[in-house]
């Protein structure tokens, strides 16, 4: 035992030395490029989004998930897949197995024989092919059980890779590339499990432009990745105070300010000669029409970056602002600085094209959702699932909703038992028996669509039910072989046909998670103000580039064209557009001065009036309460069609709670009704609206049916009077027969017949 000790401490010996010595060196001159081995756990759940566990179903049961390796993590080893793996009671151990697939490559394969009544913890080393950085992980299952002649669908045929699962990452942490090619990295990626903070830093005297340009930043930096939260922070003043993290600044060469010089000097300092002669650039004034962007290793942290973007001018700012947010950023050189003299004006984008969502044209075909033919096949046919998501103010018209589905299906079905399916949101839309034995290829069926059931998130799934030929009959095939895997396709060119009404009803702020709507009908944003008073405190300004990165979150567009008014809020009701106000203090001034107090239900117009159950229980008031920041959407009331969304608080620190919550999930995700009050992020409650108002044109037919919907009394009366009316009048009708019958016998009986 003391061999051993002693043996272990002379291997440490030369180990240590080189590590002391390279602190040592990291000291000499100050911070220098260093490796720094760290290990990293990257769960399924917290970093991957992922929902609930891995399921698979049937006797081959697949699924999979994405993850990504960032190109500043330099691997000291192959990562590791730690599965925490649960499995039916019914599986055979010895034959039901579980194989992990990455980049397309098997990598290991597990048998699923734990005890059923716990989880069993397995490791698969995972080799990685890809050199992006993207990988994706495949799961592929093969269940069997000791039923007779066993079903795909059978209920014990399953396994999952709970959610807990992760992958275990050994790396050293480098210096990320300081290239402009690869905006938005490093301040952004896609790829990388932690959340890095990003600190914009902006002069302290700021005006619209530097306030445009951090909010479009800021809607682009929400944008990508927009599934994942992030850590945002703004400082005002020299940079040499900020935070640690990523670091934006944002100055104008006109204006003189400490954020300017001090970046200027950073520029100066910096090793790569390119960024030198930037700073040197900076210090002449030769930028460029527009300004100057640059980027370079933060002095204090080698390992984050800082990028210059400074303007001209005002307009050069919001130029240079515009570029790093729309698709031009795709041409910035391989190199870390770039003199720009030009951006076009971009024109407003239509409304309501949206990515992700139907067309907007009346008739599209599954191509044009960007799907190609899809095959679903097993020993008993698959589903095939189509998104159909709408924007929040269409509506498909009833009974005009058509699809046109174009199909194929495999030979060995039987004609009695196999069948096609679709259903819409899970509710069922219609099918039809597959009644050839041979299989059929490119068959059509028309359905009408439920419109009622659609909205901004609807699925339609086409379910293939085949049943082997000689298994219809109810007679068991407990052969060796168990069938050929049955097969059904959906093909691209099926048609779905889709009249739709656009209006909507605000306020509701629950809507605002599909796309921003209605601030987000034009993916641009183009028809959205956000308003600040002239000289917003830190916690203001804090909030609102929280709410434009949420808003670049949820936006279905990829570039950015709203407006920013400062002070001069006069010019707010000629611009005819959707209001985000972020105000603060105890009488809520610049509310007044926009002429939205009347609009409102929490500012200090009044003592709290109207209360507000919480989920833990107890009332709250809904008004002047000075330990709550709020949230509210009202109709503006001299807009046509806008609306307005006020963040209000007595105190503006109040406004930190709210940024707190978003390293939990999307604001806009915890947003409902008219109001939401934030007391802590636990405690967001919501009131509803008791009256709404509508955006866009109702059809016509529903406002004729608008006055039966809202007085149905009248019509129940109206129907009782009309029964009324003509039992009278048939009565009437009985009695003068009766009497007519009576004179015609009178006048017989006095003259005879005629």
């Amino acid at each position: 035992m003391r061999l051993t000790t002693l043996a272990a401490l002379c291997l440490s010996l030369p180990l240590a030395a080189p590590v002391a010595a390279q602190e040592e060196a990291s000291t000499e001159d100050g911070p220098v490029v260093t490796r720094e081995p760290r290990v990293r756990d990257i769960s399924l759940r917290h970093d991957l989004g992922q929902k609930g566990d891995v399921t698979l179903v049937g006797i081959h049961g697949y699924n999979s998930f994405n993850f990504g390796i960032p190109d500043h993590w330099d691997l000291t080893a192959t990562p590791e897949l730690h599965m925490k793996i649960a499995r039916s009671a019914q599986l055979i151990g010895d034959i039901s197995s579980l194989t992990v697939w990455v980049d397309g490559r098997p990598v290991g394969t597990v048998k699923l024989d734990g005890d059923p009544g716990s989880v069993d913890d397995q490791v698969i080393k995972l080799p990685l092919v890809r050199e992006d950085g993207y990988h994706q992980i495949s799961f592929v299952a093969y269940h069997r059980t000791r039923v007779p002649c066993e079903i795909a669908e059978h209920p014990g045929m399953w396994s999952r890779v709970l959610d807990e699962s992760f992958i275990r990452v050994k790396y050293d942490a480098v210096a990320p590339d300081m290239t402009l090619s690869k905006w938005p990295y490093p301040f952004r990626d896609d790829r990388e499990p932690n959340t890095s903070r990003v600190v914009l830093v902006v002069p302290e005297g700021l005006g619209e432009a530097e306030a445009k340009a951090a909010g479009y930043v800021s809607s682009m930096l929400g944008h990508t990745a927009g599934w994942r939260s992030m850590d945002l922070y703004v400082h005002q003043g020299s940079p040499s105070t900020a935070p640690s993290g990523h670091m934006i600044a944002i100055a104008r060469a006109d204006a003189p300010s400490a954020t300017l010089s001090q970046v200027r000097a950073a520029l100066l300092r910096a090793d790569e000669e390119e960024v030198v002669k930037a700073g040197e650039a900076l210090r002449s004034g030769n930028i460029g029409a527009s300004g100057v962007l640059a980027i370079a290793p933060r002095a204090d942290d080698p390992q984050r970056a800082m990028l210059a973007v400074v303007g001209k001018d005002g307009k050069g700012l919001v130029e240079l602002a515009q570029l790093l947010t729309s698709d031009l950023s795709k041409s910035l050189p391989y190199g870390p600085v770039e003199y720009v003299d030009e951006v076009k004006p971009f024109a407003p984008m239509a409304e309501r094209d949206w990515s992700n969502t139907v067309p907007a044209e009346t008739s599209f075909t599954l191509s044009e959702l960007g799907l190609a033919d899809v095959m679903a096949s097993g020993y008993h046919g698959g589903r095939v699932s189509i998104p159909l998501n709408l924007v929040p103010d269409e509506h498909p018209i009833s009974g005009a909703a058509r699809l046109e589905l174009i199909y194929s299906y495999s030979a060995q079905s039987a004609i009695d038992a196999s069948r096609i399916d679709v259903l819409l949101n899970g509710a069922a839309a219609g099918g039809v028996a597959l009644r050839d034995v041979d299989g059929r290829n490119r068959v059509k069926l028309l359905l009408e669509l439920p419109a009622h059931e659609m909205g901004p998130e609807s699925r339609l799934d086409i379910d293939f039910a085949l049943v082997q030929t000689g298994d219809a009959d109810g007679i068991e095939r407990c052969d060796e072989d168990p069938g050929t895997p049955l097969w059904g396709t959906v093909h691209a060119d099926s048609r779905i046909t889709m009249p739709r009404d656009h209006w909507g009803y605000v306020p509701d702020l629950g809507l605002l998670r599909y796309g921003a709507y209605p601030f987000g009908l034009r993916p641009d944003l183009s028809d959205t103000v956000f308003v600040l008073r002239d000289k917003p405190t830190r916690t203001e300004l804090q909030f609102f580039v929280w709410m434009a990165a949420e808003m670049g979150r949820a936006a279905r567009g990829n570039r950015f064209a709203y407006d920013v008014q400062m002070g001069s809020v006069e010019k707010v009701k000629e611009l005819d557009k959707h209001v985000v106000l972020v105000d603060s203090g105890p009488e809520g001034r610049l509310i007044q001065k926009v002429g939205l107090l009347d609009s409102m239900s929490f500012t200090p117009k009044s003592p709290p009036g109207v209360t507000l159950a919480l989920a833990s229980g107890g009332l709250v008031g809904l008004g002047a309460d000075p330990n709550v920041a709020y949230i509210e959407q009202v109709a503006l009331p001299w807009g046509t069609n806008k609306t307005a969304i006020v963040a209000y608080a007595d105190d503006a620190t109040l406004f930190e709670r709210v940024g707190r919550c978003l390293d939990k999930e999307s604001l806009f995700d915890r947003l409902r009704g008219k109001v939401t009050r934030v007391g802590t992020c636990s405690d967001l409650a919501a009131i509803p609206a008791k009256e709404r108002q509508l955006i866009g044109e109702k059809p016509v037919r529903e406002a004729a049916y608008e006055p039966i919907r809202n007085n149905y009394w009248l019509l129940i009366a109206g129907i009782a009077i009309g029964i009324i009316f003509v039992l009278a009048l048939r009565g009437f009708f009985l009695s003068l027969g009766r009497r007519k019958d009576y004179d015609i016998d009178d006048y017989e009986a006095d003259y005879g017949e005629a």
